[in-house]
């Protein structure tokens, strides 16, 4: 299964035990549950950066 790297954004790969996460571009590797929290991280970054245009205010 394939996963999207943090680091290069790239395609990285999740084994069938879904136990790591390792990425052949640029060789990133991490737990899946490490891996879920560094992409939450990355998430909610995203989000707090989102300021919306309202006019008016």
């Amino acid at each position: 299964m394939d996963a999207r790297c943090p680091e290069c954004e790239k395609a990285a790969i999740l084994d069938d035990e879904m136990i790591k996460v390792k990425c052949p571009h640029c060789n990133f590797e991490a737990t899946y549950d490490d891996y879920l929290e560094i992409m939450k991280d990355q998430a909610v970054n995203m989000a707090s950066d989102y300021i919306p245009k309202r006019p008016g205010f």
